[in-house]
């Protein structure tokens, strides 16, 4: 054979060879994005979405940052049609999108919004902070928080003097008033800064950001109190919510450890927290963002939390695990039992056995009275995903009756290719359904907006100020049913969602609503509502 012929042969066989790697690859990937739990539909209302795009893209230099991108919902001028707020990477603005005429335009100048500091903004969340009718926004950097005051839509800001810990950066914010004064306290969920990185499996070793819980002691300025709280220690953390967990009208705390376990921490009432123990306390797991229902609607909250999932190896994650220490990738469902008790139900929900994840959020999508369940996907560090061909849909999940998830995201027309990191939802063109936008990390956003339906709906309003925080709003049906639902700030991944609650109510009305605020006071309206707007 000449040395030709040879040659020929040779890079043949290599061709060859590489496309059965890459048809290997493809094959693993789509097994990936299976549905792991293949359910009829058949009687489901599938709500049906029409896709754009918001043309902003962030930034992101992997050798300066970590990967992270924020998200939020605020209603800048107060018309009940809600804004969109996202982050910029290095060297790069801000930006803010108003939904007008059936498409989102860039009106980050007209608000006035400036960001001084040449560094990535991670998170955001939205409120009324100083009361003055204009919902302002709390945004972490990696040079620290910055609160952005609003005032008749143009916006000024301030960077609070706070006593982060040098390798630590604000990796997301979570706001309570944890002493009752009127100004909003703080838990500052910290990651480890880029330079001080030296692995992402670290389990055993004291290493990572270390969080802090402040207490804001008047005119924006705060104490530390993480240590006579309680809540001292030294791990990276992606998130936290403030929530009333026992039903005492305390605010626990809810945090979800990189590397870790989520951490359940109960509010003792006098400024110190006690952990308790939940489904996660013997074992290691990867929970990233966080997921707030009521699945049984008893005025007791339920979590959700992501989990790295069945895309990478075991072997891959299980990093300075000793042999005896257990591992578990799966999705996690807390189902409240009361009493700070939990019990892990995502398998018997149909939610276990999927693949890697970021932010989730709960919603009633379909308006039927039952919170189904978004998922954002892709790890931008994990090669296999570097091809959108290779990476995930992320995930639309509608819960039936009997209580179990079901993927309807191709039914839907949600798939969402790009590196995703929380999804945000509110009703944007004003149909009552709840519309969708999953936060990306490198690409353009992406939008879903509902193309509406038949069932009715019933907005509530709270103030949005810190003294709502941890409401929870009983809506009681024709039939004597009541929806629950709870105030939340900060839901998802470093992001925030609407504050306007949207009830599904199918094809009945609603006849009483009442609002049961922590401080113990209670609002209460009756009548016959369907399609409408409640402001209290």
């Amino acid at each position: 054979m000449s040395i030709g012929k040879l040659l020929r042969s040779i890079g043949i066989f290599v061709l060859l060879l590489a496309l059965l790697v890459i048809a290997g690859i493809t094959f693993l990937t789509s097994r990936d994005r299976a549905n792991n739990y293949p359910v009829s539909t058949q009687g489901l209302s599938i709500p049906i979405f029409t896709q754009q795009y918001i043309d902003f893209v962030p930034t992101y230099d992997k050798t300066k940052t970590i990967p992270f991108a924020a998200g939020a919902v605020i209603d800048i001028d107060g018309d009940g049609v809600e804004e969109l707020f996202f982050g910029g990477g290095m060297e790069q603005q801000d930006a803010i999108y108003r939904f007008e005429n059936g498409q989102f335009f860039d009106v980050t100048s007209q608000s006035g919004w400036v960001k001084d500091v040449p560094d990535k903004t991670f998170s955001a969340v939205s409120l009324d902070f100083d009361k003055d009718g204009d919902n302002d926004l709390l945004v972490t950097r990696q040079s620290g928080v910055f609160l952005y005051d609003n005032n008749d839509g143009k916006f000024s800001s301030i960077k609070l003097n706070l006593d982060l810990n040098a390798e630590t950066v604000p990796l997301s914010v979570a706001v309570a008033d944890l002493n009752r004064d009127g100004f909003f306290d703080m838990y500052i969920s910290g990651y480890i800064a880029r330079e001080y990185v030296r692995g992402t499996t670290i389990f055993n070793e004291e290493y990572g950001g270390t969080s802090e819980l402040y207490l804001n002691t008047g005119d924006n300025t705060f104490k530390n109190v993480t240590k006579a709280a309680g809540l001292h220690y030294k791990h990276n953390t992606f998130q936290a919510v403030f929530i009333d967990v026992d039903d005492d009208r305390l605010e626990d705390l809810v945090v979800a450890h990189d590397t870790g376990q989520v951490r359940t921490w109960k509010n003792m009432g006098d400024l110190t927290f006690q952990q308790k123990s939940n489904p996660t306390s013997n074992y290691f797991s990867y929970p990233m963002g966080i997921a707030v229902t009521d699945l049984k609607n008893d005025g007791l909250p339920d979590f959700f939390f992501s989990n790295v999932g069945s895309t990478v190896p075991t072997s891959l994650v299980r990093g300075d695990l000793n042999e005896d220490q257990v591992l578990n990738k799966d999705w996690l469902l807390f189902e409240n039992q009361g009493n700070f008790e939990f019990v892990d139900s995502a398998e018997k929900s149909q939610l276990a056995d999927y693949e890697f994840s970021w932010g989730a959020v709960f919603e009633d999508f379909n308006l039927d009275g039952r919170d189904d369940l978004v998922v954002s996907e892709n790890y931008e560090g994990w090669p296999l995903h570097k091809l959108p061909l290779w990476r995930l849909d992320g995930r639309f999940l509608l819960q039936s009756e009997n209580g179990v998830f079901m993927e309807t995201g191709n039914e839907a027309g949600v798939l969402n290719r790009e590196y995703g990191i929380t999804p945000l939802t509110a009703d944007f063109n004003q149909d009552g359904y709840p519309d969708l936008v999953h936060v990306n990390l490198l690409g353009p956003q992406n939008v879903f907006l509902s193309d509406g339906g038949d069932n009715g709906y019933l907005k509530v309003v709270l103030p949005n100020t810190i003294e709502s925080v941890g409401a929870k709003v009983s809506v009681t049906l024709e039939d004597g049913s009541t929806l629950v639902q709870t105030f939340i700030v900060g839901e998802g991944l470093v992001s925030d969602q609407s504050h306007t609650l949207i009830f599904g109510l199918g094809v009945g009305s609603a006849v009483l609503i009442e609002a049961r605020f922590l401080d113990g006071s209670i609002k209460q309206l009756d009548g016959m509502f369907r399609n409408q707007r409640i402001k209290f």
